[in-house]
């Protein structure tokens, strides 16, 4: 039986002006300690949890864990005495029953699904056929004005046409951060916002090259996704795109082989904002057929009411891990240890003997690893208003090594909050540093994203690059060997004889710091300059 390992922690804080003394805020972070988190993270990633898998009965269990976890900790419930948020769900299971065929001037290139190519649409039609559509060769898929650039300018009916585009964006292997950022991968980038760039063109369908590196992650990534996809359940008439998908990196080399085209030139001539996109001599044939299941899975919510009757927040992330196998993924790092966080800080929050003026709100939310939907959901139904939240605070996949000096912060660079880590860091003997694989666009892969989409600040940081007891040198070996053997696979499990939580209460303890100083705030911090989201909401 697959396991889905997608149940999410989001801890949502709403705080005020006013403080406490030190003794008390010392005396409440003296709370939290490593066997309270030991026991929250091997409870939440229990073989009986059987991996946070939506609608499941592990699930259950899982959800009505926390919500009792939040009652005894003090929190208040969000609807009456339930700490339930429900979100409508729609899962949908793909199946191509016949290969992809891409018919080109010198033949056909057949490709079988998921070797060659995966397929799927948000689309809720049973049958699904794509029949010799033309083929448009349209760069990296993007449209940002503020660098001249439309991928897709010039396209004639777009409906009859799919797009063929670049993983990642023109900044990727690039040290000129004034362009797309550089090295490190902006929205542009992510394979979602080239789903919803076709969209807004009316296209008829995209197609990713995939590409290891700027993906960042390998093909067995992209296939284990590719039968079951998750949507929230609306009454939105948005449209879809009748076909989404990958094809492997070699199909397309021969797909543009086949029309004249080098593949590695194209994509250099594809970074210039002078790129217009190239209408190919080829055809696309695909067929899927899908099957659909509605139900709900919910977000668990409580929170601490603010002593200042407001009604700002405050945000703090965390969730489970998905699918890759056939055998429970527990997700003890990925991301059950965040749960745990998040419960050890709102401990440390209500033994405040006086309350921070906002609003404390701890949100876990359901299907993360499927699209973020339990925080797509809460961004469109917050339990206090969208634009008073002062900002979003995520801890995702941390392995319990013990101690770090660092604070690796991944999406550096994009507001006030790095300068205010930074100092309450310095506390703790410990210093910020940027993510230094930011070019995977890890940023954009966690459930504080809907948030940022909607202009609210995030911090999503953590210890990991600088272990306190072995070193940088360590970090990065147990780091590689984290992603290649542990990272949504059934060995991430919790190892009590040696498991190290120490690290796991320096993130309890740094991060109350800052909610509490948000909490003080009468402002709310700022986007810097040149983030992509700073004017997207005006407070």
């Amino acid at each position: 039986m697959k396991i889905i390992t997608c149940l999410l922690t989001i801890t949502s804080l709403v705080f005020t002006a006013c403080g406490g003394g030190s003794n008390d805020i010392e005396k409440a972070k003296s709370v939290a300690t490593t066997e309270h988190l030991k026991r929250y993270t091997e409870a939440i990633s229990h073989d009986s949890c059987q991996g946070r898998k939506p609608f499941s009965e592990g699930a259950d269990r899982a959800v009505n864990y926390i919500a009792h976890q939040m009652k005894e900790v003090g929190l208040k419930p969000i609807n009456g005495d339930s700490y339930f948020q429900q979100v409508n769900i729609i899962s949908s299971r793909t199946r191509c029953p016949d290969p992809m065929v891409l018919k080109t001037p010198k033949g056909k290139i057949p490709l079988d699904w998921l070797e060659g190519y995966t397929a799927f649409s948000a689309r809720i039609e049973p049958e699904i056929d794509i029949d010799n559509a033309e083929l448009v060769f349209a760069g990296y898929g993007i449209v940002a004005p503020e660098y001249g650039k439309n991928d897709f300018e010039g396209i004639e009916n777009p409906q009859d046409k799919v797009a063929v585009v670049i993983v990642n964006d023109p900044g990727l292997g690039s040290d000129n951060t004034d362009y797309f950022n550089g090295d490190i991968m902006t929205y542009y980038g992510r394979w979602m916002y080239k789903f919803e760039e076709g969209a807004r063109q009316g296209l008829k369908g995209v197609l990713i090259i995939h590409e290891d590196r700027g993906a960042g992650y390998p093909w067995s990534v992209v296939r284990a996704s590719a039968q079951s996809k998750m949507y929230v359940d609306s009454d939105s008439d948005a449209y879809h795109c009748p076909l989404n998908g990958w094809i492997q990196f070699n199909a397309a080399k021969q797909l543009l082989a086949d029309n004249g085209y080098d593949i590695d030139q194209l994509i250099e001539q594809s970074k210039s904002p002078d790129f217009k996109p190239i209408s190919l001599k080829s055809t696309v044939t695909v067929s899927m057929r899908n099957t659909f299941d509605r139900q709900q899975s919910p977000n668990v919510i409580g929170y601490i009411p603010g002593s200042g009757n407001t009604d700002e927040s405050v945000i703090h992330l965390g969730y489970g891990a998905p699918i890759n196998g056939d055998s429970i993924i527990n997700g003890a790092t990925d991301n059950a240890v965040a749960i745990a966080w998040m419960l050890e800080m709102a401990r440390c929050f209500n033994a405040l003997k006086e309350k921070p003026r906002r609003n404390i709100v701890f949100l876990s939310p359901t299907c993360e690893e499927t699209g973020f939907l339990g925080t797509k959901y809460y961004v469109e139904h917050p339990l206090f208003p969208i634009d008073k939240i002062a900002a979003v605070i995520n801890l995702d996949v941390f392995p319990l090594w013990g101690e770090n000096n660092d604070v690796t912060i991944t999406g550096y660079g994009n507001s006030e909050l790095d300068d205010t880590l930074a100092e309450l860091a310095k506390k703790y003997n410990r210093y910020i540093m940027p993510d230094p694989d930011a070019y995977n666009g890890m940023f954009y892969r966690s459930d504080h994203f809907p948030f940022v989409q909607k202009g609210i600040p995030a911090m999503f940081a953590k210890g990991w690059n600088d272990n306190r007891k072995q070193g940088k040198e360590w970090a990065k070996e147990h780091i590689a060997h984290y992603w290649a053997e542990t990272y949504h696979k059934p060995t991430d499990q919790t190892h009590p004889d040696t498991d190290d939580y120490s690290g796991l209460l320096q993130e309890v303890q740094l991060f109350f710091d800052l909610g509490y100083k948000l909490a003080q705030d009468t402002g709310y911090p700022k986007w810097k300059p040149k983030s992509e989201f700073a004017n997207v909401l005006k407070r």
